[in-house]
């Protein structure tokens, strides 16, 4: 489990900005640092909207969420715990531009396409139509690529039962 009480109250809180693909702020969120790598940061933030139901999971209010954003790679990894019992939800991937992380922030550009990861293993790819209507396979075909290239890697971290993913049935 993570830190306790007054351990987590000392992290320092760091703020995340999520932008649409166009640029537009979408949400400015803040969580707490629980590590920080060379190869990224990984964040604990609590769910604090209205409930959501996204049809394969329903987000509720002070749900935990643990961060995985990576400096060098075109998703983040949301690992999502239910508020009652800490007991998983699940993964919701975010194909986004690689983040842009400095101290005390961490931006990030959606790519529309998406990969929400059951308990069980079961993976959903979410919102390809979407994806495909921003025009990026004619307007930007390398950013086309390195987003279905990042799905991919995603979909072998699962299979592989690479971290985060480690704690799926085998």
């Amino acid at each position: 489990m993570g830190p306790g009480l007054n351990e987590a109250k000392s992290m320092p809180s760091i703020q995340v900005r999520r932008l649409a693909v166009d640029g537009k702020l979408r949400i400015i969120y803040t969580g707490r640092l629980l590590q920080a790598s060379p190869e990224g940061i990984v964040l604990e933030a609590y769910w604090d909207r209205p409930p959501l139901d996204l049809g394969y999971a329903v987000l509720e209010p002070a749900d935990r969420f643990v961060e995985y954003f990576f400096r060098d790679r075109w998703f983040v990894i949301y690992e999502i715990h239910h508020h009652r019992d800490d007991r998983l939800k699940g993964w919701y991937c975010d194909i986004i531009y690689p983040p842009r992380i400095s101290e005390g922030e961490i931006e990030i550009r959606d790519l529309a396409l998406d990969l929400f990861v059951t308990p069980a293993g079961e993976t959903l790819i979410l919102d390809e139509e979407e994806f495909e209507a921003l025009g990026l396979q004619e307007q930007d075909p390398q950013a086309y690529e390195a987003a279905r290239s990042a799905l991919q890697d995603l979909l072998t971290k699962v299979r592989r039962r690479e971290p985060p993913f480690h704690q799926l049935p085998r």
